[in-house]
């Protein structure tokens, strides 16, 4: 056989193990979506012509996970990640070597190899996305049900006297109940405080809504870059009598129902 076609079947070989590789990766679907990033990223310039100067990156709902041996500066070539037809991110392929002005950088069959690699990532995506916490979603039940056990959680964790807060209620999806992987955390809080307690409060919110959503990122891969919780500030007590759509909270150290209007 000529060496031309044997170095091709070497290099259809080297594609076809990468995206063997690559299926065992995204196989692991207990892994959070940033771990297997890493390790996708490890075995792609396997299947490249030249994997000493091959790098990889890939960039998903705004965050960068950069692979051994990329490099900004040399030859690149992408494709898009999509999720139920939206893109959503990208995988880029660079190749720092110098080669001859005759010589192609990326082969017509890596540019195939990268497509795949993008469609197998928006699969996985597709498959996390009705994942939460390790259990398989056939409903929005299970969204619901972490963000409802945070929201008790962080009201429990509260100290209402320090923050001048008399009272947190519960709303929107995850008190109805249909919380998907992409929704937030409606609360409505009372601050009867002052406004340097506000200001406090504020920040202490900010911390929990940046923690669960990192937790819901890490988990699902759905971001949230500016936090998970969507708090509305009140002065008086919503009438839960005309609003059975929110819920009271017991704050930490609470006895006492907590004052609704028209009560």
């Amino acid at each position: 056989m000529p060496t031309k076609e044997i170095h091709e079947l070497r290099e259809r070989a080297k594609e076809l193990r990468c995206l063997y590789r690559l299926h065992e990766i995204v196989s692991q679907r207990g892994q959070p979506p940033a771990h297997t990033f890493l390790e996708v990223l490890e075995v792609i310039p396997e299947g490249w012509q030249r994997p000493e100067s091959t790098g990889a990156r890939i960039e998903y709902f705004g965050r960068h996970y950069v692979g051994p041996g990329f490099s900004s500066t040399g030859e690149t070539i992408a494709a898009p990640i999509r999720l139920d037809g939206t893109e959503v991110g990208r995988v880029e392929v660079s190749d720092a070597s110098i080669v001859d002005d005759e010589a192609t950088t990326f082969l017509d069959e890596e540019k195939e190899l990268l497509r795949n690699i993008a469609h197998r990532l928006g699969e996985y995506l597709e498959w996390k996305h009705t994942e939460l916490l390790g259990e398989r979603s056939t409903t929005a039940g299970v969204h619901w049900r972490w963000r409802e056990g945070y929201a008790e959680a962080m009201a429990a964790a509260l100290d209402a006297e320090r923050f001048g807060v008399s009272g947190v209620y519960l709303g929107g999806s995850t008190e109805g109940g249909n919380a998907g992987p992409g929704s937030d955390i409606d609360l409505i809080v009372m601050c009867d405080g002052s406004e340097a307690q506000r200001e406090q409060l504020r920040h202490w919110f900010e911390g929990w809504s940046l923690c669960l959503a990192e937790l819901a990122l890490q988990q699902t891969g759905y971001g949230f870059p500016g936090g998970i919780l969507n708090v509305q500030w009140m002065t008086e007590a919503p009438d839960l009598r005309h609003r059975p759509d929110l819920r009271v909270l017991k704050l930490g150290g609470q006895d006492t129902a907590v004052p609704t209007a028209g009560t």
